[in-house]
């Protein structure tokens, strides 16, 4: 049977050579994938270059700022910027449309800002040209037109009976056609993701993204098993169509349905059944939860008491001018510490709630395995929203320890109830270091798309069932 299946593939190989939908798709998709890594690669160094250089400015702004108080050092404060990843030159996933850059000071916790989409107008509806979209989209379109009549046209000139005659199985016609038109598909991929890893090495983004090699191999596994099932289910319709051209309705719609409509589909049922607080509401929510203090806490003028309490009675003096350190500095860094605490719990929440509407298009990825495989892919390339959540986070933590120093340095150097009588200087501004970045490890994120993955494994299976039985040899 093995041989039998080699020997379909080698005629099917030839006939497809001869094809002239393949002669002009197959180009095209090559030179698309070239084109979209060649610029991903160009708009990846153009950005890396700009974040470089916003950052030493940035650093040098912050260390020669000269003496003044800490805390207005602190209100000085400085910019932190998401470095790009390297794969993001792959998939741009969620890039285009969070921040690349925020800025941190006392008592306010600001929001991402320079939104790349902001500057596309209305182009942004386009989406962009990225090698993830077309091997997504693109090259399932190129599997369906060269695909859609490999049964029909050897039902129309009855070479499909000559071969079931002479004793050939439909299983090995049938694995036969699939692994001739796989392999093409295969040889791309190799092609692409060699090219990839290539990139990845001359750009050695070990600083950023330490395990490129194995998030471009896991890439590379997650295309060969998405494109396996669209050139199996592609020859799976053509196998059951009576013609070409119902053949090719039926693929056609079958991309579009779960290619475009469904995946946009599920975005909207996610907002709809769990939408997201305006910016504004979201903001004055967590004003009001510090002013009035979670459940337990006490409002902000009763856990200034406490605090005041706390600081007496721990050196024994009966007022805050007595006290060895600048209690207005204390002051300041619980507010820090507390309006953290809020911060996180707020996060936490919204954090929720984006997560149930992606779990309504994982679960939709049963229907719609593209949904699965943007998803995964985004995560591979540390372009999802995981990922920018991570580097939210660790900002955060930044900004905190940036101000538990300068508040710290103010408590112990100056007195309560003097301000401009102290300056610190250089020596303090260098004992914050920059933000250096790493993304979380590629083995992390799996469990965040543990739906994705049973859903492409599931079509795998599927794929398989769909192979017809070794002693059926009935033709449709």
């Amino acid at each position: 049977m093995i041989h039998q299946v080699f020997l379909i593939a080698k005629k099917e190989l030839t006939n497809i050579a001869r094809q002239n939908a393949l002669k002009i798709l197959f180009p095209i998709i090559l030179f698309l994938l070239g084109f979209s890594l060649y610029a991903g690669h160009i708009a990846y160094k153009q950005e890396m270059d700009m974040v470089k250089k916003a950052q030493e400015e940035r650093r040098a702004e912050w260390l020669e700022q000269g003496n003044k108080h800490p805390h207005i050092a602190a209100h000085y404060g400085t910019y932190v910027f998401k470095p790009k990843t390297l794969l993001s030159l792959f998939d741009f996933g969620l890039d285009t449309y969070t921040g690349t850059s925020v800025y941190l000071e006392a008592h306010y916790a600001h929001e991402f800002m320079f939104r790349p989409v902001q500057g596309y107008g209305n182009m942004a509806r386009f989406g962009e040209l990225s090698a993830a979209l077309v091997l997504q989209l693109l090259l399932p379109l190129l599997i369906i037109f060269i695909t859609f009549q490999t049964f029909s046209k050897e039902k129309e000139t009855g070479t499909l009976k000559l071969l079931i005659g002479q004793g050939v199985s439909m299983r090995s016609i049938y694995l036969g056609k699939v692994l001739a038109y796989f392999l093409i598909v295969l040889l791309i991929l190799i092609l692409f993701f060699t090219g990839l890893y290539i990139v990845g090495i001359i750009e050695d983004d070990s600083l950023v993204m330490q395990d490129v090699g194995l998030r471009v191999l896991f890439l590379f596994f997650l295309y060969v098993g998405y494109l396996f099932v669209f050139t199996n289910f592609s020859v799976w319709v053509s196998f059951k169509s009576s013609n070409a051209r119902n053949s090719l309705l039926t693929l056609l719609m079958f991309w579009i349905t779960t290619g475009i409509i469904i995946p946009k589909t599920s975005a909207n049922i996610g907002e709809s059944l769990y939408p997201l607080p305006s910016l504004k509401a979201y903001k004055e929510k967590i004003k009001k939860d510090i002013d009035k203090g979670l459940p337990m806490d006490g409002s902000k003028e009763e856990r200034l008491v406490k605090l005041k309490e706390q600081y007496l009675k721990k050196y024994g003096v009966d007022s805050l001018h007595q006290l060895p350190l600048n209690f207005e500095a204390i002051r300041m860094q619980e507010g820090e510490e507390y309006a953290y605490k809020v911060q996180r719990v707020h996060d936490s929440l919204l954090n929720r709630r984006f997560e149930y509407q992606n779990r309504i298009g994982s679960i939709i990825g049963f229907v719609a395995p593209y949904i699965s495989v943007r998803n995964f892919s985004m995560a591979l390339a540390a372009t999802d929203g995981y990922s920018f959540n991570d580097f939210q986070e660790k900002t955060k933590v930044y900004r905190l320890k940036l101000m538990r120093k300068m508040n710290n340095d103010m408590a112990v150097n100056s007195r309560y109830g003097e301000f401009y009588e102290y300056k610190a200087g250089r020596n303090l501004w260098e004992t914050v270091s920059g933000l250096e970045y790493r993304t979380p490890s590629v083995m992390k994120i799996f469990k965040n798309y543990r739906i994705e993955l049973m859903s492409l494994i599931f079509w795998v299976l599927i794929m398989f069932l769909l192979i017809p039985s070794s002693h059926k040899n009935k033709l449709i």
